[in-house]
């Protein structure tokens, strides 16, 4: 073979390996910008996750403080309903004291006499009360509020006033001779009766639908 000829083949192999590299270098750009095509898109994805996580942080950070808040001023709102209560109660109190001193708590110690051996349920009853109120609560008097006893609660009773003494600003106890029911009518635990139910309701109102 003469040189022309060895030439012709070393021209056709780089010929060959042009056209080789050529195509190498046209699929390497092809896939180069399918990378890159990829890696943007998967940038722009991360973004708008880490945008959208952001403002799902921010918002649930933003629902937190203002629930605080809402819960902080209804903790003040109450507190400041508590010291009305406790106010309004301890004038009660006042006012339920001297009641004890006026000629109309006669009539208001029998109707929680009354009241009283209802809720125990008749029978044979005693009655405690005050040392200052025994002279209020003769035989007659005591024969009088049973039959008005044995009314409502529908069985035969009979009271007695105990000789035992109550520490209390007004009011009595009723309880059945054996002791095992009773009915606690002194001023003291109505009052604390009627606190309770009015904090539970000032709450109820004050925290409804708080979250």
């Amino acid at each position: 073979m003469g040189s022309e000829g060895a030439d012709k083949i070393v021209q056709e192999i780089v010929r060959v390996a042009d056209v080789q590299v050529t195509e190498i270098l046209q699929e390497a750009r092809i896939d180069a910008e399918a990378i890159r095509r990829d890696a943007e898109k998967k940038a722009e994805s991360e973004k708008q996750a880490i945008l959208v996580k952001g403002q799902q942080l921010a918002e649930r950070e933003r629902q937190r403080v203002l629930a605080d808040a809402k819960i902080r001023v209804k903790r003040e709102i109450f507190d400041v309903k508590e010291d009305l209560i406790k106010e309004a109660f301890g004038e009660a109190e006042k006012r339920l004291t001297r009641l004890a001193d006026t000629p109309e708590y006669s009539d208001i110690l029998g109707k929680l006499i009354v009241e009283s051996g209802a809720v125990v349920g008749g029978g044979s009853l005693e009655v405690l009360a005050r040392e200052q109120d025994k002279s209020l609560l003769p035989k007659d008097t005591l024969t009088g509020l049973s039959k008005k006893i044995s009314k409502t609660a529908k069985k035969k009773t009979t009271l007695s006033l105990s000789e035992k003494t109550i520490a209390t600003i007004g009011g009595v106890v009723v309880r059945s001779k054996d002791g095992t029911i009773e009915a606690d009518n002194t001023f003291e635990s109505r009052i604390s009766r009627l606190r309770s139910e009015l904090r539970f309701k000032v709450a109820e109102i004050l925290f409804e639908g708080a979250s």
